[in-house]
Parts: structure tokens; C-alpha cells; sequence
């Protein structure tokens, strides 16, 4: 993964604050970025591609524990990037479609939430 892209989300998103790797708190931008690259990872084996989720994975899992240390085997870990790639797809779909979804927060972030979903007149 380049440098500069790196510098850029740890800039753009990281800096902001506790909640800024949220998908609801997400520019497009880096929406869209994060699901490609948990898409290129999960279906094309692209090693490289974990890079930013796994920053933001972490980021959650730190700004979860209050910025205690974060201790978290290697299976739980794969198991919030798969949480947090669905995360990301329902994002999605709350921006683009009459599909209402609560977003997620970050005390409901990786804990097996139920969604609902909803219609415009609901």
C-alpha cells in the first residue's frame, strides 16, 4: 500500500476523535476505500489490502477500551474485520438506498447487533 495513502487516513480519519472510524463517520471516500480493500483481501487474497481496515479495527477496539491496551488473539481479530466489512456494506446501503439501518455505535460495534431495516415511510 502506498505511504502517502496511509498518511492521508490517519490525517483525514484517525486525528478526528473516537468515533471516527465509525462507517457512519466516514467520508465516501474512505468508505468506499476500506470495503474495497476487505473486498480485495477476503475475495482476491490480497495480503497488502489490510493495511487501513486493520488501523481502524484497531482504532475501534482502542477507543472501545477507553485507550486502555487492547489485547485480542489473532482469530477475534479476523472475526472484527469480518464484523467490520458488513459494517461498512450496511453502511452503504443506509446512504444509497430508502433501506433505512440504524448506524452503528461504537458501544454496539462488534458485539453480533440486531439490524433492522426500514422504508422511507416507516
Amino acid at each position: 500500500m502506498a505511504k502517502g495513502l496511509m498518511v492521508s487516513f490517519r490525517d483525514e480519519v484517525l486525528r478526528k476523535g473516537l468515533e471516527s472510524t465509525l462507517p457512519c463517520n466516514l467520508s465516501d471516500k474512505w468508505l468506499g476505500v476500506l470495503a474495497a480493500q476487505l473486498e480485495a483481501y477476503f475475495e482476491q487474497d490480497v495480503e497488502d489490502a489490510l493495511s487501513l481496515p486493520l488501523a481502524a479495527v484497531l482504532h475501534i477496539l482502542c477507543s472501545k477500551s477507553g485507550g486502555e491496551a487492547v489485547t485480542v488473539s489473532q482469530d477475534r481479530l479476523f472475526e472484527h474485520l469480518c464484523d467490520y466489512r458488513i459494517e461498512l456494506g450496511l453502511e452503504e446501503i443506509r446512504r444509497k438506498t430508502e433501506m433505512g439501518n440504524e448506524p452503528v455505535s461504537l458501544q454496539a460495534i462488534f458485539t453480533n447487533r440486531t439490524v433492522t431495516f426500514h422504508g422511507a415511510g416507516d
